[in-house]
């Protein structure tokens, strides 16, 4: 069974809605009309017999005074008949002889020659003892052919008018449906040669189509942006792990095969250790980046002492570097914040720790803490070898490094300090800075608010 298509769908939808409306709209129309020709006819009826009954009050010579008497008026039907039910004027109305009981001042409806009409009666009497009736009918037989006349070319104009519209809406509906179809369209055509890079590129529109084509492309422009950052890290991870590989592989082999002393035996398992906890390390932060990424990151915030925790962390780095290399500290004591404390020492000693990276020899860092009103401020500044404009927006991403070739150490880090630091300032709702100068240093500055909203 071939399916509906959905502009379809909806022209047949509205369409029936609009007969449904017509139908409601003729029904009541024909209601009402029905109504109020009765109504005018009856009232045509009885208003043109009292007119009728006034002039026979004065005139009482009916058929010698007819010049006044108009047994024909407004299409009712005049008789008059004496008090014996005689027929004093010209003839019965609509011909017809039958005996009729006579009522008076009663509106009822009677059968004339198989037509419905509405009859009349009223008895006058004069003061000279003379009684007359005056009888009137009408038939609806030419009202109800208006009627039928006027529904029947209502029904046939609401009938085009319908298929009118309903051929219209459908070309509208299918115009309007265009984006969609396009959607569609790129879609599949992403899904069979699985080609990111495709948009739909409808424009800029103020309804919701295109609202939703272009929600769409940036939807597609982010899956192609993580796609193509899972298509780096998975390089890259392959990458630096490969190298601690080889080099305990490597080792392993040498202990196997030519290592005589214990010396050579020592040297080389601590080699290994150390390409093991570098192995262990990168792990480690892969896998906090990918909890981060996927938002199962434990995190429990809570007020803590920025201060007194920054100072803590100042401390470890400076007993872990010893050497020429000074640590400055400005930090300001009893600021308070809410924030996750794991998380942000994370955040404190990959700043630290990354501006002793970089340090020249004999050089310093200066680590400061500050408040305002909403926020607080933490300043890592450092007068190493900075890093080139050119390179600024990438050091955020994971395995980035800045060249080798100008790094002073040799047991760098593996990428990934500067990515975990911008994920936990994001946790934080807050966002960390570097400006930097290549050859005289770098400032990080990272800043979040005091409360969470």
């Amino acid at each position: 069974m071939r399916k509906i298509s959905l502009k379809m769908k909806i022209t047949l939808w509205y369409t029936l809605v609009m007969v449904i409306v017509a139908a409601v709209v003729l029904f009541a129309m024909n209601s009402v009309s029905s109504e109020m020709v009765k109504r005018d006819m009856t009232g045509r009826l009885i208003k043109t017999v009292e007119d009728m009954a006034r002039q026979t009050m004065v005139h009482g010579d009916v058929m010698n005074r007819r010049p006044p008497m108009r047994f024909w008026e407004h299409g009712v039907q005049l008789a008059v008949y004496d008090e014996n039910l005689n027929l004093l004027s010209e003839q019965h109305p609509f011909g017809v002889e039958e005996k009729l009981d006579f009522l008076h001042n009663e509106l009822r409806t009677e059968k004339y020659n198989g037509k419905v009409c509405y009859v009349f009666d009223k008895q006058i009497h004069r003061p000279e003892g003379q009684s007359f009736w005056v009888r009137g009918v009408i038939s609806n037989a030419t009202e109800n052919y208006a009627i039928t006349s006027i529904m029947r070319n209502n029904t046939m104009l609401t009938v085009v008018l319908i298929l009118v519209a309903a051929v219209g809406g459908y070309f509208i509906v299918k115009r309007a449906l265009v984006p969609v179809n396009t959607i569609r369209k790129t879609a599949k055509e992403i899904s069979r040669s699985n080609d990111l890079t495709r948009r739909i590129n409808i424009g800029r529109g103020e309804d919701e189509i295109c609202e939703l084509a272009n929600t769409f492309d940036e939807m597609l422009e982010q899956i192609e942006q993580a796609f193509e950052r899972e298509k780096q890290f998975t390089s890259d991870a392959s990458h630096e792990l490969r190298t601690p590989t080889a080099v305990i592989l490597s080792e392993c082999e040498y202990m196997t095969e030519c290592a005589k002393t214990p010396e050579e035996f020592a040297e080389s398992a601590a080699s290994v250790k150390r390409q093991a906890e570098r192995m262990s390390r990168l792990v480690s932060e892969l896998l906090t980046i990918s909890r981060m990424d996927k938002k199962t990151q434990a995190v429990q915030f809570e007020k803590t002492d920025i201060s007194e925790l920054l100072s803590f962390v100042c401390d470890e780095q400076e007993e872990l570097h010893e050497g020429k290399i000074v640590l400055k500290r400005n930090i300001a004591s009893g600021v308070l914040a809410e924030a996750d404390t794991f998380l942000l020492a994370r955040l404190f000693i990959n700043l630290i720790s990354n501006g002793y990276q970089y340090s020249k020899n004999d050089g310093e860092i200066c680590v400061s803490l500050s408040e305002n009103e909403n926020e607080i401020i933490v300043s890592v500044q450092d007068n190493g070898i900075g890093i080139a404009e050119e390179d600024l927006p990438k050091i955020w991403e994971r395995f980035y490094q800045v060249d080798a070739s100008r790094t002073q150490k040799d047991n760098g880090g593996m990428g990934l300090g500067l990515s975990i630091v911008n994920r936990i300032a994001k946790i934080h709702n807050g966002k960390v800075q570097v400006s930097s100068v290549l050859g005289s240093g770098s400032e990080f500055v990272f800043t979040m608010p005091k409360e969470r909203k």
